[in-house]
């Protein structure tokens, strides 16, 4: 069902997806559904270390990704969505459609599991957080692509991202 693409460690662990980013394999790291969706609902917990960073994507079309430029996810003519997880960017905190849409209100908080709900139905893409409504973007291109998350390329020591009870759902 997943896909790993650049760098980062991933790992399947009780039930959970965990992204760390190792001195052995530095750098940034990208894990895909190798199914595309186009409307959808994503159901999911997160946590993240403090001082971290990540990304869930949307919606991002199967090509050859890369860390640099527009061959990162959510770059580049035709791309996919990000939806940040960072609550110290104060450009694209958590909730975030980056660098398109900041959200109402930055929800939950670093270090405890954040319950997320994203709602792909034609143009418009709704966020929600700790069940928050914090961004409702209606002018997304509709088109299939993959469901993914991110690491960073630089992290604090220690970094993890951990995500749970991930569910994929059609929506009409």
């Amino acid at each position: 069902m997943w896909r790993s693409v650049g760098s980062g460690l991933w790992a399947a662990e009780d039930g959970e997806i965990i992204g760390r980013c190792g001195k052995s394999k530095p750098g940034k790291g990208y894990l895909f559904t190798r199914e595309e969706f186009t409307d959808f609902r994503l159901q999911l917990l997160f946590w993240i270390s403090a001082g971290g960073s990540s990304c869930v994507y949307l919606r991002e079309p199967q090509r050859q990704w890369g860390t640099a430029g527009d061959d990162r996810p959510g770059y580049g003519p035709n791309c996919g969505y990000a939806v940040a997880i960072n609550y110290h960017d104060r450009e694209n905190p958590t909730g975030a459609l980056c660098n398109l849409q900041k959200p109402k209100k930055v929800v939950g908080s670093e270090e405890e599991w954040n319950e997320m709900e994203i709602v792909c139905r034609g143009p418009e893409i709704q966020m929600a957080i700790g069940g928050k409504n914090v961004n409702r973007f209606t002018q997304s291109r509709v088109q299939a692509g993959v469901i993914g998350f991110g690491v960073p390329d630089k992290a604090p020591e220690g970094f993890e991202v951990r995500f749970r009870e991930v569910v994929i759902s059609p929506v009409s």
